[in-house]
């Protein structure tokens, strides 16, 4: 609701209260741009006197007097209405004829203001002040604007120097007009009048009528905002509150923070609005020699955050060294609100708006900490890196959030990655954070932030060294906090990867008494478990993953020897007999193709040995499993390829002509093409569906292969002779795709013959919420 200005010099609602914030918006009414264009000063009716005829001082009071008395009378009646009205929440009812009443009577009056304004009568002051007042009334002000009275002051106001005391009168008229009445507002915006009341912020001691002025024109009706915007008015604004003389009239820092929030609304504001503009609002706010109120510290955050959300803010947050002040802004949003002793603690809704406040600051501070600007000004190695890490174990939540957020943004090369775990030992608070954080939003940003330390294989076993494995089994048990448990799990993928130390700490026992239960269990035990219980498909093929990720670990672990590596190969299958279901999920399913070459490219290497060649066999009696092979080394379906199969015998010239690699008789497929020492391939994650599939096919010949070598001679008959058929189909298909390339030549072909791009690393991320590495 747009406010009342009143005799005085007060801002009031329309209960007669006084109001120092302004109310809450209401909705819009339809422009009534279709309404005659009022009379203005140049169109007097005939029949009176000519503009340039003397005026008596006597004549000119009882001109005066004559526009005084309207107001007079109806003040009379109005009291009369009031002691005798309904309850006072009712809608007022709008009496059209009364309305044209008022109109027609207010239109005589015109002649008279023509004549004292040509005279420079002092008396006009007096009437402005009275149509002023007269206009805090909503009866009047639909008939102000019909009778032309308000455009007669808005040309006075646009094409004159006026006296300031008229000018304020004729502001106080001005805005009370036009407070919740989109018919004036229209009026205002339709005659082009509003750059003429924005210049009026240039004069200090107008302030306190012109910014009142633009906010209830402004409020609830968006042309005039578009107008607004269009004529600079976030620059006058900034120009006005960053100016020191501003500090006498801070009492309206609501009113503009509220106009500044119309502003950027509008599309082109970020555009006309001054870069520094948020800098200027956050300066305010964090000025300790003028404090402000709550109200205004929030608003005035909340109004540089909107303007923050474009990037050319921000990039002029980092350029003028501005961000420290925004820092301070979250701090002291604690110091002066939360705890300071002569304010006491925030009710709940203060408490609730300073929360938000601070969240959307954090999101802000996120945003401008991953330009690459930010990095180039504040290194690793900084004063404000300094004072980001000390928040890390700061008792306050968003102080911890924000330091998570901007540090982990500065933590996306290995070379930062690596100072900060090797020179700055970052990693060791953010594991404290891990072991005693409840707050979701503070354990996400915490391992986000993990997560990004985790990649460079220098970082991985000095992480590890410092306790993450410890605490890690309390996030993977928060079932109510999916997001939690999936990122928890995916640093220790991460962590894994490569690392023989790190693979040890999740395989080990839960306890080292041989007569606990947990002696038989570890921390791989309790994700399978997790997999088992859960319903949520990213939790589920993460665990997966991770188990791929140890298995890779122990098929190409080089520091021990073949024979100790046996051995803890035997040892982690017989602890873990069920990793069959998480294995056979990342395989058999088909939503994140990258995920399931990276399962087949594991699958190849742990066929390699006979403990894991035992393993992967058994997965194969599960059909889930056995079918995708089988369609991706023949093109066909399962039941397609066992009748085909099973319409020879094993004895029979078809089947004798294909014998086991473990035999060594070979057909001239298999001749052709020697498996013996090859390595799988492992699939980039940016693969294009056709090489994608190539070499998914030769990991599973690689698989196939194995498996012969490994379990052949351990396997039933028509089991053996099955595998065989399946290297076979698959060694053909791979033949006579190699022998096509060279005839394909660089020549790209045309897009309906063009094998179709998967699901890449990119789209996996966002469908599934997977983190791939």
């Amino acid at each position: 609701m747009a406010e009342d200005w009143d005799q005085d010099g007060g801002w009031y609602m329309d209960d007669g209260l006084s109001a120092g914030g302004g109310g809450e918006p209401t909705d819009s009414l339809e422009v009534f741009s279709s309404r005659p264009t009022p009379q203005s000063v140049e169109h007097v009716p005939a029949e009176h006197p000519p503009l340039d005829t003397p005026l008596s001082p006597k004549s000119q009071t009882k001109m005066s007097r004559s526009i005084v008395e309207i107001f007079e009378l109806e003040e009379e009646s109005t009291n009369e209405d009031e002691e005798m009205g309904d309850d006072d929440d009712d809608e007022p009812v709008v009496d059209l004829e009364d309305q044209h009443r008022r109109t027609n009577r207010l239109r005589g009056v015109l002649p008279t203001l023509a004549q004292l304004w040509w005279s420079d009568s002092d008396q006009i002051v007096l009437v402005a002040e009275k149509l002023g007042d007269g206009s805090r009334d909503p009866k009047w002000r639909i008939p102000l604007g019909d009778s032309g009275v308000l455009s007669f002051f808005l040309d006075l106001l646009k094409s004159h120097v006026l006296k300031y005391n008229l000018k304020i009168h004729v502001l106080r008229l001005i805005g009370n007009s036009c407070a919740d009445t989109d018919e004036n507002r229209a009026r205002v915006v339709n005659s082009s009048y509003l750059p003429s009341i924005i210049l009026q912020l240039k004069d200090t001691s107008l302030l306190p009528f012109a910014i009142p002025v633009l906010f209830n024109i402004c409020i609830d009706y968006e042309p005039a905002q578009q107008q607004a915007s269009s004529s600079f008015l976030t620059r006058e604004i900034i120009d006005v509150i960053s100016n020191p003389t501003f500090n006498d009239h801070r009492a309206f820092l609501g009113y503009t923070c509220k106009l500044l929030d119309l502003m950027i609304a509008q599309p082109s504001d970020p555009d006309f609005a001054p870069e520094n503009t948020a800098i200027v609002l956050l300066k305010i706010a964090a000025d300790r020699e003028l404090p402000t109120d709550m109200d205004d510290f929030i608003s005035l955050t909340n109004t540089a955050v909107a303007y923050l959300q474009h990037e050319k803010f921000q990039k002029a947050l980092i350029a003028q060294g501005a961000v420290d002040t925004t820092l301070t802004v979250l701090v002291d949003s604690y110091t002066r609100f939360d705890s300071h002793p002569s304010i006491g603690e925030p009710d709940q809704d203060d408490a609730k708006a300073l929360s938000q406040m601070r969240s959307n600051l954090n999101q802000v501070l996120s945003d401008v900490s991953a330009l690459p600007e930010f990095k180039d000004a504040y290194p690793v190695v900084s004063p404000l890196t300094m004072s980001l890490r000390r928040w890390l174990l700061s008792p306050q939540l968003q102080l911890q959030v924000c330091a998570c957020i901007v540090l982990g943004n500065l933590a996306r090369s290995d070379d930062s990655c690596e100072q900060f775990v090797h020179t700055s030992r970052v990693h060791i608070p953010l594991i404290s954070v891990l072991s005693e954080a409840n707050d979701s939003q503070l354990l996400h940003a915490a391992i986000g932030f993990l997560k990004n330390l985790a990649m460079p294989l220098k970082n991985k076993e000095v992480i590890g060294a410092a306790g993450i494995f410890e605490v890690m089994p309390r996030l993977w048990a928060l079932d109510t906090l999916q997001q939690i448990q999936f990122s928890s799990i995916s640093l220790a993928r991460q962590l894994t990867i490569g690392t023989w130390e790190n693979v040890r700490k999740v395989c080990r026992h839960l306890s080292d008494d041989p007569d606990s239960p947990a002696h038989t269990r570890t921390q791989l035990s309790l994700l399978i478990a997790l997999f088992e219980r859960t319903d949520v498909a990213p939790v589920k093929m993460e665990i997966s993953r991770l188990i791929t990720s140890v298995c890779r670990v122990f098929t190409s672990y080089t520091g021990r020897s073949p024979e100790d590596m046996e051995r803890i190969r035997i040892k982690f299958f017989k602890m873990h007999p069920d990793i069959g279901r998480p294995l056979s999920f990342m395989v058999s399913q088909d939503k994140w193709p990258v995920v399931r070459s990276e399962g087949w490219f594991v699958f190849a290497l742990m066929a390699r040995f006979p403990e894991g060649a035992q393993c992967i066999s058994d997965l194969m009696h599960d059909v889930v499993v056995f079918q995708p092979l089988v369609e991706m080394l023949t093109g066909k379906k399962i039941s397609d390829y066992q009748s085909q199969a099973w319409s020879s015998s094993p004895g029979s010239e078809s089947s004798t002509a294909i014998a086991s690699p473990a035999s060594g008789t070979g057909s001239s497929s298999t001749a052709v093409f020697n498996f013996e020492g090859r390595s799988p391939e492992s699939v980039q994650p940016h693969a294009q569906a056709a090489e994608m599939a190539r070499i998914d096919r030769e990991n599973a010949l690689v698989l196939v292969s194995e498996l012969l070598k490994n379990r052949g001679k351990d396997m039933a008959v028509m089991r053996r002779t099955l595998f065989e058929d399946l290297l076979k189909g698959g060694t053909e298909i791979m033949l006579s795709y190699k022998e096509s390339l060279p005839q394909q030549g660089e020549k790209l072909l045309p897009k309906e013959k063009r094998a179709r791009a998967g699901l890449n690393l990119q789209q996996a991320a966002a469908d599934s919420i997977m983190e791939l590495s």
